[in-house]
């Protein structure tokens, strides 16, 4: 009986094992969900000549040139990140959440590089350095872009062998070179396509892959904007078939810059067709020309609808993009990056507070239930500390653009270098994982006074956060039931926040009446 009973435990003791097992599997392959990248680029053109006859500080120029669009990137589409540099070519990622948010992005790319063109023409951009004048006065530089569209899965180490039994279209891999630097890799057909396209396009032009124009035509307005240039074949790419050369072309966007719209004929100069093969397929393939066209059905090549369509059938591409949409419509709020150079980052948590009426309130913050971690779950906010401002600093920024909010740090007056003084330490999981293998960011909390009028009732809710609201210290008998999703150590964080609150009351009294 003894014996059938331990085998008992035993088969049991297997089976939970197994279970633990197929848990930590499922996990893995959740955390490893495709997710939909714009990838785009901007290449400098006539850049060889212009080294030619500029060959000395074409290196300074270029190099301020990548800096200003990296800037003009970041601040038009926030959430994107540079992925490399190769040669003359800066190529930049983005995660996508929804169809019109990818309109937006591919109309806000075509409108960077007709405002970097502008500044290089006019002569802008070499004024803010005096040594750059004859540069300027040789100025040839101008802009091309390309953009393109790929499921990418973050396979983490592409030797784990649950990897290679995923279906993964294309694949983003960090290895290590040595230690503490990282190498970010992205593989796969559609990466490849991409680098294919970026060459089917010229100075002050933008070209797109298949997939992505197709999902951006599905509004009447996007779908204007698109020009079938001609077909070619790319290597490696449907199986060295004809691919369509797609030019994006926005007439409204000239107006900033030019005062008027500019339609693609329009915008090309008058002698195009002598400098530009492509220009010259363009014109023979949309107007009457004797030159046998490699498309015998004008339609291919005049109605961009009618084409986009018709590839989607002859390539069998309809469960590609049936795909593509189901992931962004599936795809959450996800602020993780890609390429993240930082093997460590400092969370800085401000518990924020005011006193109303004699009595101390904390505002807490509830989490959009969409979020990656701690769904829907009640916290202080949080900003990450970085290189170039002081924490103190950060704080207060990311504080208001998060809650509308003006707070001051309580800061550690006693010291030469003035920074909040913390009031606990606490881990979290670092958004970039090696290898599977688990890194911790480290986190400071803080104290925070509110010196403005504030109204929870005006807060409108964020892709961070649903609501805010006040908690007294007569909540806390209650504060499990009140809050019952919450980030880790809450009640113990809003317990010392009251005491520490109420000696720096005590200590500010203190002071007020030894003054007097």
């Amino acid at each position: 009986m003894v014996e059938k009973k331990t085998g008992n435990l035993q088969s049991l003791s297997n089976k939970l094992d197994e279970l633990s097992r197929q848990k930590e599997t499922d996990e893995r392959s959740e955390s490893r969900k495709p997710e939909v990248v714009l990838f785009f680029s901007f290449d400098i053109a006539n850049s060889t000549s212009y080294k030619t006859v500029n060959y000395y500080g074409w290196a300074q120029v270029l190099n301020l040139l990548f800096k200003e669009l990296r800037e003009n990137v970041k601040k038009q589409i926030n959430s994107s990140e540079m992925w490399r540099v190769l040669g003359d070519e800066a190529i930049f990622i983005v995660k996508i959440r929804d169809e019109e948010e990818l309109r937006e992005y591919v109309n806000k790319v075509f409108k960077i590089m007709l405002e970097t063109i502008y500044k290089l023409k006019k002569g802008e951009f070499f004024e803010s350095n005096e040594n750059f004048n004859m540069m300027k006065l040789q100025n040839i530089l101008s802009l091309k872009a390309a953009a393109w569209i790929a499921s990418v899965t973050d396979v983490g180490d592409i030797s784990d062998a649950t990897v290679l039994k995923n279906d993964a279209d294309n694949i983003f891999e960090r290895y290590q070179s040595h230690e503490g630097y990282e190498i970010f890799e992205f593989l796969g057909n559609d990466i490849d396509t991409g680098f294919r396209i970026s060459k089917q396009t010229q100075d002050g032009r933008m070209v797109l892959s298949y997939e992505l124009a197709y999902l951006i035509s599905q509004k009447t307005e996007s779908l204007s904007y698109l020009h079938i240039v001609t077909y070619r074949k790319l290597k490696g790419v449907w199986k060295d078939r004809l691919y369509p050369i797609i030019w994006y072309h926005d007439p409204k966007a000239y107006l900033e810059f030019y005062k008027k719209e500019l339609h693609l004929k329009e915008s090309f100069t008058f002698d195009a067709c002598d400098e530009s093969e492509l220009i010259r397929d363009y014109y023979d393939n949309h107007e009457p020309s004797e030159k046998e066209k490699i498309i015998r059905d004008d339609r291919m090549y005049t109605d961009p609808y009618y084409a986009l369509n018709k590839i989607l059938h002859d390539r069998e591409l309809a469960s590609k993009i049936d795909k593509l949409q189901q992931l962004i419509k599936e795809a959450t709020y996800d602020r993780t990056k890609y390429i993240n150079t930082e093997l460590m980052q400092v969370h800085c948590v401000a518990v924020c507070y005011r006193e109303f009426k004699g009595q101390i309130q904390i505002l807490v913050a509830k989490r959009q239930a969409n979020r990656e971690k701690h769904k829907g779950a009640w916290e202080f906010g949080c900003a990450k500390a970085v290189i170039d401002k002081s924490i103190a600093q950060k704080i207060k920024e990311e504080y208001e653009q998060d809650f509308n909010i003006k707070i001051e740090p309580v800061l550690d007056e006693s010291r030469e270098i003035k920074e909040p003084i913390p009031i606990a330490l606490y881990q979290v999981p670092h958004t970039s994982h090696l290898n599977d293998v688990e890194k911790k960011d480290k986190g400071i909390i803080t104290l925070a006074e509110i010196i403005d009028d504030y109204d929870p009732d005006s807060f409108e809710p964020s892709e961070k956060h649903e609501k805010v609201q006040w908690v007294t210290e007569s909540d806390l008998p209650n504060i499990k039931t009140m809050y019952k999703e919450c980030v880790p150590d809450f009640e113990q964080t809003l317990r010392d926040a009251f005491g520490k609150i109420e000696i720096l009351f005590m200590e500010k009294k203190r002071n007020e009446y030894n003054a007097e």
